[in-house]
């Protein structure tokens, strides 16, 4: 299954009741090392807390737990030196403690999605995401290439679409 990025972004966002935000609001995106800037076509936040509380493991609920006291026991005071500085520290607070996710969306083709980021990671959106977009990966000419060139490749591929795979049965994609 490989779905277009626009029917992605729709499914994502009435499932999670996720909004869309401009890309600069994540300052630091530019110097991500997992995605191309300018392919960043999408960013959406989810930041619903009785939704986002459903969407986490009990694991991930302690870590924000955790976030949330060691940041009460530092009791720091931080000074800005703008409004968007101010906000940009507010988002990554909230994401370390739970109380935001954003989601970032890459497409290289234009087509479909080909790379995305969960902050704060959520195994449910993550895998979620992965059943949606994964196919693209495989569909892709030049992973193909690689699988046939490189076998060394080869059990890290089949265990990454096995991956996709699980994916595709728990959200009831096959």
């Amino acid at each position: 299954m490989t779905l277009k990025k626009e029917t992605v972004i729709e499914r994502v966002s009435r499932r999670y009741n996720a909004i869309e935000i401009p890309k600069n609001d994540i300052s630091d995106l530019v110097n991500d090392d997992q995605l191309e800037y300018d392919a960043i076509f999408c960013c959406l936040k989810i930041d619903d807390g009785d939704l986002l509380n459903s969407l986490f493991t009990p694991s991930e609920l302690d870590d924000f737990e955790w976030e949330i006291q060691d940041n009460k026991r530092k009791n720091r005071r931080y000074r800005y030196a703008n409004q968007k500085e101010a906000d940009y520290n507010q988002l990554i607070l909230d994401e370390m403690e739970g109380r935001r996710i954003d989601i970032v969306l890459e497409s290289l083709d234009g087509t479909y999605i080909t790379g995305f980021l969960v902050r704060n990671q959520s195994e449910v959106i993550g895998s979620y995401l992965y059943a949606l977009v994964g196919g693209a990966h495989f569909a892709d000419p030049v992973v193909k290439n690689l699988v046939i060139r490189a076998r060394e490749l080869t059990e890290e591929v089949e265990e990454s679409y096995r991956d996709y795979l699980d994916d595709l049965v728990r959200w009831g994609h096959i």
